[in-house]
């Protein structure tokens, strides 16, 4: 595979992140674009066994509380990117197969918006080249068919003009914004099998968005004509066929008899999808998820809160479980750009982090199934770019040790012996914010004077306070990590779009000028060690006050094999993970008397 310069990779990495920038913050109970961690391995391992073909799966996936908001994937919309999974491909995905539990264990896929660049592999393409570095060059596979679809489109073979098509109706989408494809570009058809990307200028970083991540999925012509915003009219060259949709209900997809993909399996190869159909119920009720997975009615259950860990063990001992440290994470913005608030000063804000007893808030508001810094650099990257706690900087650990005598004389230093009265926005939604930035406030007010009023909003209230900057002093937020230089680019300064999520309406010279720098560096190598830098003084400057990350299980019965807690393959992309599933159905009838 023409794949040597992994460098040119990441960039199929950066739009995963930024489709955030098109969701809210978070809003409900559990954060909602919770995502498994590298970090920790199975409690159980599936058993392995001669695959059998057929059956229904029903799984509750990730965004199982999620309701389609569009078909239409020029409507760059998140969750476009999760119902169409299991029909839609891209150019490339991850090779979870070589590289995930069921290989050689280095990344377990488990992020829904990030895979290493070293991860991926070709999907509708078969290879992929980059003969210099502002041209990209996929080679695709051959008798790859579209499904056929009465009324839409007869089956046919897939080809280069409908990547061309796709792609650039994706790029000239007036919803599209920055986070699509970052500088202009070209995409043309060299032959019926060749598509050629070319950038107008060199960026680092920016060299394969088109292969994977956010909105870039293929689909026909014939589709669009049809009218994509209808779900009936869904075609893909993927493992199954969308068959059926209801609302608040549940979605159903049934196997793709003409699909090319095979999975390997005990050294033998097997034709993939192995279920004969796929369901996807909507439940958005915490207790109703739960009943569903102890009685069987639902196969598996990818997102269940650690509070359910123990008598979840005692009911249903069978079940195998695997746990993840959560993507999505917390911090207290503060409004560094305004002279006349406490928070300009450096000293308040360290003052502020110091105050807080992370510890106590661990084992107390999150039974101990929490770290303390996984957000908003995710522990998930890696060391190429993430720092853990314990290899910082002294001054930049001691912003996460509790320490609330010297955050008494740092604030009396800048001013406020008595401390001062703030303001913090918060979302009304669910009771997780609530709680949260209770117990944050409550150390503020007990070591240092601070006491801040919490102003909860509804979530769309909440998120539009956040885009129109109008909170006084400050914001809870709640965001997904993703790609570690998208990442970066939307926390800094400047004012783009993206940069609504800086909430702190941070805008530092140095950072911004750093970031420039390695967006322009001549290789990812010397991109990644400015950009590792950039994180540390990032978190250092103390404009957001930064609070544990939760972990967070997953579950499925004794009959759901080749599985191994992967959520993801692509962005977002449950459905290329089911497809890799067989059921024991003489185990399940055995279990609960259902075939």
């Amino acid at each position: 595979m023409k794949r040597k310069a992994v460098w040119l990779l990441v960039t199929g990495l950066m739009v995963t992140a930024l489709v955030l920038a098109s969701c809210g913050p978070a809003a409900t109970t559990t954060p909602p674009t919770t995502v498994p961690s590298t970090t920790a391995p199975p409690t159980t391992k599936p058993p392995t066994a001669e695959p059998q073909y057929g059956g229904t799966l029903t799984a509750l996936q990730v965004h199982m509380g999620t309701e389609p908001q569009t078909w239409e994937a020029s409507d760059h919309i998140w969750s476009m990117e999760v119902f169409t999974s299991p029909y839609l491909e891209n150019l490339l995905t991850g090779d979870l197969e070589k590289y995930g539990p069921r290989g050689t264990n280095q990344f377990a896929f488990t992020d829904v918006e990030y895979i290493p660049p070293e991860y991926l592999k070709g999907e509708l393409a078969e290879s992929w080249e980059m003969p210099n570095p502002k041209t990209t060059v996929y080679h695709l596979r051959k008798g790859v068919m579209w499904q056929n679809k009465p009324g839409v489109m007869t089956a046919r073979e897939f080809i280069a003009d409908d990547v061309v098509f796709c792609l650039n109706r994706q790029l000239v989408s007036p919803k599209a914004g920055f986070y699509f494809f970052a500088t202009p570009m070209t995409i043309t058809a060299r032959d019926k099998y060749t598509v050629v990307i070319e950038l107008k200028e060199q960026t680092t970083g920016w060299i394969l968005p088109n292969g994977w991540g956010w909105y870039c999925r293929i689909y026909p012509p014939e589709v669009v004509k049809a009218g994509m915003q209808d779900w009936r009219n869904a075609v893909g060259t993927g493992p199954f066929i969308l068959t059926n949709y209801v609302s608040g209900a549940s979605l159903t997809y049934e196997r793709n008899p003409n699909y090319y993909g095979t999975t390997t399996i005990g050294g033998k190869e097997y034709k993939l999808p192995f279920v004969d159909k796929l369901q996807w119920p909507i439940i958005s009720d915490e207790s109703t998820q739960l009943a569903a997975l102890r009685t069987g009615k639902v196969d598996m259950n990818e997102l269940v809160s650690w509070k359910y860990k123990d008598t979840l063990a005692e009911t249903n001992p069978d079940l195998a479980r695997y746990r993840f440290i959560s993507t999505t994470g917390y911090s207290v913005a503060l409004r560094v750009d305004k002279p006349d608030l406490p928070f300009k000063d450096i000293r308040v804000r360290r003052a502020l982090s110091m105050a807080i007893d992370r510890e106590d808030m661990i084992k107390s508001l999150k039974g101990g199934e929490a770290v303390m810094l996984s957000y908003p650099f995710s522990m998930t990257w890696g060391e190429d770019f993430y720092t853990p706690l314990e290899k910082l900087p002294q001054s930049t650990r001691e912003l996460f040790t509790y320490n609330p005598q010297k955050a008494k004389q740092l604030l009396t230093e800048a001013g406020y012996p008595n401390g001062f009265k703030s303001e913090m926005v918060i979302s009304a939604t669910g009771t997780y914010q609530t709680d949260l930035a209770s117990m944050v406030i409550s150390y503020w007010e007990k070591n240092l004077g601070v006491k801040v009023e919490l102003k909860p909003s509804i979530y769309a209230t909440y998120y539009s306070i956040m885009v129109g900057r109008t909170y006084k002093e400050m914001y809870l937020m709640g965001k997904g990590c993703g790609d570690p230089i998208v990442i970066l680019y939307r926390i800094g300064g400047g004012g783009t779009p993206l940069q609504i999520w800086n909430t702190a309406c941070m805008d530092d010279p140095y950072y911004n000028a750093q970031y420039q720098k390695a967006i322009v560096a001549p290789t990812m190598a010397e991109a990644k060690k400015i950009l590792k830098d950039l994180q540390v003084y990032y978190i250092d400057q103390a404009a957001y006050v930064i609070l544990p990350v939760d972990y967070w299980y997953s579950y499925a019965w004794p009959w759901v094999k080749n599985w191994y807690g992967e959520l993801n393959a692509n962005t977002r992309s449950p459905g290329l993970v089911h497809a890799r599933i067989w059921l024991d159905r003489d185990l399940r009838e055995k279990m609960i008397g259902k075939r």
